[in-house]
């Protein structure tokens, strides 16, 4: 129901909305670049953009996060430094992240508020900030190291990872 104010009511706030499907052509705006500079040519490129489709078409068969696994791996082709193009890889596939969790809630034909998606962006940001500091860093750094130095703080921030989900996957479902 919308106030009228030529009848006494009070004025009509207006309220700026976008139309849901817009959340997937903003994801499809991202991952379509990343797969073409970020996956290596031949087949990959062509399995990429057809996890994009999917990942548009389906969201709830999570395919987003699929195509996340391929683009992440896909950065290990390089000789083991750091580049311009991995720090976007970085970026882009947190933002990826952040876009297809909003598909898996917000409908095609819905209408969403953009003030409703500010929290996301701010942790987002936040995130980013020091991440791209250190990963700019470590580029600025890279002239002496190479892939094995960065490799055991990896491995040790997977295990950290592995170590904190590995309970809540064990973990039953409650009855």
């Amino acid at each position: 129901m919308s106030a009228r104010p030529e009848l006494g009511g009070p004025p009509a706030l207006a309220v700026v909305t976008v139309p849901g499907w817009s959340l997937r052509a903003l994801f499809a705006a991202i991952a379509l670049p990343l797969v073409l500079v970020g996956v290596p040519t031949g087949a990959w490129t062509g399995i990429a953009a057809i996890l994009v489709g999917v990942a548009l078409w389906r969201p709830r068969w999570l395919t987003a996060w699929v195509l996340l696994g391929v683009l992440v791996l896909s950065s290990l082709i390089e000789p083991g430094v750091l580049t311009v193009r991995l720090i976007a890889l970085i970026a882009g596939v947190h933002a990826l992240h952040v876009v297809a969790a909003w598909m898996l809630v917000v409908p095609v034909t819905a209408r969403v508020q953009p003030a409703v998606l500010l929290s996301s962006l701010r942790r987002f940001v936040l995130i980013q900030l020091p991440v791209q500091a250190a990963a700019a860093v470590l580029l600025l750094v890279r002239a002496g190291a190479g892939a094995p130095v960065l490799a055991i703080p990896a491995g040790l921030a997977l295990a950290a990872v592995v170590g904190m989900l590995f309970p809540a996957l064990l973990r039953r479902p409650p009855r």
